[in-house]
């Protein structure tokens, strides 16, 4: 009875899940070898907008000396940074290292050329100092044959992390670069969402600290990364890691607000970003494609209500789509994944809702993974809506919240009697004829093939009610990844796996999985075979599941780097947890060796919570591995 009520009370809390987005910091930046203090943070907090200036600069005699004194944090908005000033007459080279605080680790380092047209005087970056911490920094410059013109120690004292920054957890070696996150944060005064870099030790060296609440999502690519806020949430901006902004963008002259979940850099420079139409009530169902050498006009613009149907009369957390509860039922699509395929020109694009589809850069639709009952509804009367969720609706009753969609065949589920009508995207059926077919899923459905390349042909295993020992459809899933060897790796979150009644339960799972998918003859269609899942395992399941974001992507060694971004009880109210079972609060990141689903390490992240910093529904979106770096810049 216990276990009843605990999954019934669940069910009530789905209805108040909404949007990913939000911010967090946790009091100690905690090394993986060791929880001493003074190791650590010095628990000592600042004010959110600190002006550092240059007042955790030790006093240094320079008499006679190329470099002048560094000036902590001076693009405002990358905490543990700092700049030097050098004279560049005569300098080839400048390096710059900080000394680690175990002194059997190496410095954190990097060499700098100064170019033959360098201004007189050139900023260092320096990177990776650790908060609370009298950092010691050597800087060196060289000439062009290598000899020492000049060589200065700093000691550049940086202010404790915020009090709901992670506390962190490192198992296992990291041996693929430092470690991004885009943390969660919620002070109560306002949803707040930094980018932290871990080093290989799993300690926190870098963060972001920007003037607008949300830097969501965070996007690297080479020595920059991209962040999607600002003003309203409408702009896509481009920093160096030091903070500079090097490239604003407001998508609110094109007509577009909110940009969300993704900013996908293509390979010719143009960036795909998810956003909001500004005049529609309707949110996350957009993409557009912009230019940023050339911003007179968009280079695409995708109505995602054209693609994707409304599969609300399926899922018991999602009400019927209207626009009134702005968050939830306003959001039938959620869209939350782009990936660019330079090998066919298109674009795969994610529903956290309705599955996954790929599309032309015209807008039509080339393939539709998603289980087959998406294309089946009861709508006898032609106005696109599920005659039997309609009906029975009640917004009180949260088992209401579906259709009458399956029945039972025998010992298996298949759709129901009433479910044979087709179902159109939002929209209604497009105008546009493909080739010589009318619009229709079936025709862009993906079928499932067994481990041997056979056509499953179990209608409960194709309908998506059960799953087959060699095949199981992803479920409310997130980051639709291509790899090098041209499958596809998806997150799969397992929210309502096969359309489970009770959407989540101790046993549910996430999972990582690869399929590949072989597109028919006439380019759409086609099959589609699982070659690999990795199983987020732990003791009860749901302690590793993550029901909304996350995420996984190849890193350069050919291992996959899981996110696990809204772990446990994080989704589930306080007033629940005590009945549910204290599971973790948080999110944890685990590189994993495909070929044999060996784990190499992980990151364990664990919220701060109190009254002033409450529980959040996600603590991290995504997380990248990557080399940090910058650029000298002219005084």
């Amino acid at each position: 009875m216990k276990r009843f009520f605990v999954l019934t009370a669940i069910l009530v809390v789905f209805s108040m899940l909404v949007s990913c987005g939000g911010s967090g910091k946790s009091e100690n930046d905690s090394d993986s070898e060791t929880n001493d203090s003074s190791e650590t943070d010095s628990g000592e907090t600042t004010d959110d907008d600190t002006d550092y200036g240059e007042e955790g600069v030790s006093d240094t005699d320079l008499t006679g000396s190329v470099f002048s004194m560094p000036k902590i944090n001076p693009s405002g908005n990358i905490p543990l940074s700092a700049e030097i000033p050098v004279k560049a007459e005569g300098i080839a080279k400048v390096t710059v290292k900080v000394a680690d605080k175990d002194a059997d680790k190496k410095p954190f380092s990097r060499e700098y050329t100064v170019s033959g047209d360098a201004a007189e005087t050139l900023l260092i970056p320096v990177l990776g100092l650790f908060p609370a911490y009298k950092n010691k920094v050597t800087a060196t410059a060289l000439d062009a044959g290598g000899k020492t013109v000049d060589e200065r120690n700093f000691e550049i004292t940086t202010s404790s992390l915020p009090k709901d920054f992670p506390a962190i957890e490192l198992t296992g070696t990291i041996d693929s670069g430092w470690t991004m996150v885009n943390w969660l944060r919620t002070p109560r005064s306002r949803t707040e969402m930094n980018g932290i870099a871990l080093d290989e030790h799993g300690r926190v060296r870098w963060y972001t600290d920007l003037p607008f609440p949300i830097c969501f999502p965070i996007v690297i690519k080479d020595d920059t990364f991209y962040c999607g806020g600002g003003e309203e949430g409408s702009h896509v901006t481009k920093y160096d890691f030091m903070g500079h902004v090097l490239e604003d963008i407001d998508v609110t002259p094109f007509g577009y607000k909110n940009v969300h979940h993704e900013i996908f850099i293509k390979p010719d420079g143009n960036y795909l970003v998810a956003v909001d139409k500004a005049d529609d009530d309707y949110i996350e169902d957009r993409m557009i494609e912009i230019d940023p050498r050339n911003l007179d006009r968009l280079r695409g613009a995708w109505d995602l209500n054209k693609t994707f149907p409304d599969v609300a009369d399926l899922f018991i957390d999602m009400q019927p789509t209207s626009t009134k509860i702005p968050g939830q039922t306003n959001n039938p699509i959620h869209h939350n994944a782009i990936f660019y395929d330079e090998s066919d020109n298109s674009i795969i694009v994610g529903s956290q809702t309705a599955g996954i589809v790929k599309l032309n850069h015209a807008g039509y639709l080339k393939w539709y993974l998603a289980p087959h009952l998406f294309g089946l509804i009861d709508d006898a009367d032609g106005d696109f809506k599920s005659d039997s969720f309609t009906a029975n609706y009640n917004p009180d009753d949260q088992k209401t919240w579906v259709g009458n969609y399956s029945q039972k065949e025998g010992d298996k589920l298949v759709a129901g009697e009433k479910y044979v009508d087709e179902r159109v995207p939002i929209k209604g059926k497009p105008y546009e004829v493909y080739s010589d077919f009318e619009f229709s899923y079936p025709e862009f459905f993906l079928t499932p093939l067994d481990k041997n390349g056979k056509e499953i042909e179990d209608l409960s295993v194709k309908q998506g009610f059960e799953s087959h020992e060699d095949f199981s459809w992803p479920f409310r899933a997130h980051n639709p990844t291509i790899l090098k060897n041209g499958n596809l790796m998806i997150f799969d979150n397992g929210l309502a796996r096969n359309f489970s009644f009770i959407p989540i339960s101790q046993k549910h799972f996430s999972r990582v999985v690869e399929y590949k998918i072989t597109p028919d003859k006439d380019t759409y269609g086609g099959t589609i075979q699982q070659v690999w899942e990795y199983v987020l395992e732990d003791d009860p399941m749901w302690y590793s599941m993550s029901i909304i974001v996350s995420g996984a992507n190849e890193l350069e060694n050919g291992n996959r780097l899981i996110t696990s971004g809204s772990l446990g009880s994080s989704f589930i109210p306080e007033m629940f947890r005590s009945a549910y079972g204290d599971g973790p609060v948080g999110a944890f990141i685990a590189e994993i060796d495909p070929k044999d689903n060996t784990e190499k390490n992980r990151i364990k992240l664990d919220r701060y919570i109190d009254d002033e910093y409450p529980v959040n529904e996600f603590s991290v979106f995504r997380a990248y591995r990557f080399e940090i770096s910058a650029q000298l810049r002219n005084k």
